[in-house]
């Protein structure tokens, strides 16, 4: 089983599984679904964490059913036999922790007749590991992200506070935002996020509004798998 499921700490990041959603068999939300169904992991649907704005701890988890799983790939007309899926990519970095997740993954993802090979990149090459990340060729991908990484090195005053959803998700999935190697694009999460642009912090009931419906569009679209939320340093 991949991650712990505790609510005790802080958190302000996630740890997930990305699909490129502009390469087969991921662009299809049916094999996106069928994933989340296969690994086996602890239940985590709210894409913010526990403790920041817009979380939401209403939204069913999608749970390990590898039949359900399998029955959704057929939907998507994708047979355990199919070559396209035996040729598929996973990027990560080369930590102990990740090497093994990725290894599971893999070995899970055989389940739906997913061949996936494994491309490990240091984690102390940043550059190359952004390179590899924003070149598009791999389909899966395995990344953490914390709200505002930068935030010690900007003398800006109106960065979102690291307790908002926005300032981790914006990041990942508005439409060609920094760290959206996912390739997503929804024009509702574009609008969400442009109207939460005009609703400044101090007003907390609208932000949280507003990002409980980026949360449960992005639960929905699925662009990426929670495996678990990074705690807060």
């Amino acid at each position: 089983m991949i991650g712990t499921t505790t609510f005790a700490a802080q958190y302000d990041g996630i740890w997930f599984l990305g699909f490129n959603v502009q390469q087969a068999p991921f662009d299809e939300l049916k094999v996106r679904q069928a994933v989340a169904h296969t690994i086996e992991k602890n239940p985590i649907a709210s894409v913010i964490p526990p403790g920041m704005l817009g979380f939401d701890p209403a939204l069913p988890p999608y749970k390990h059913n590898v039949k359900y799983a399998r029955l959704l790939m057929k939907r998507a007309k994708y047979l355990l036999n199919d070559a396209r899926l035996k040729t598929l990519s996973l990027l990560h970095t080369d930590g102990d922790k990740t090497i093994e997740i990725a290894r599971t993954i893999q070995k899970e993802l055989k389940d739906l007749g997913m061949k996936v090979a494994l491309t490990a990149v240091s984690a102390r090459d940043e550059v190359k590991w952004e390179r590899e990340l924003r070149s598009g060729k791999y389909q899966l991908f395995l990344m953490g992200y914390k709200a505002n990484p930068g935030k010690l090195f900007t003398s800006e005053v109106n960065v979102i506070p690291e307790d908002d959803g926005a300032a981790l998700l914006e990041p990942l999935f508005r439409s060609g935002a920094a760290a959206n190697f996912t390739g997503y694009s929804n024009a509702k999460i574009d609008m969400l996020f442009d109207q939460l642009t005009v609703i400044t912090t101090s007003f907390s009931k609208e932000r949280e509004t507003k990002l409980k419906e980026v949360n449960k569009v992005l639960y929905k679209d699925l662009p990426a798998v929670v495996l678990f939320y990074i705690e807060k340093l």
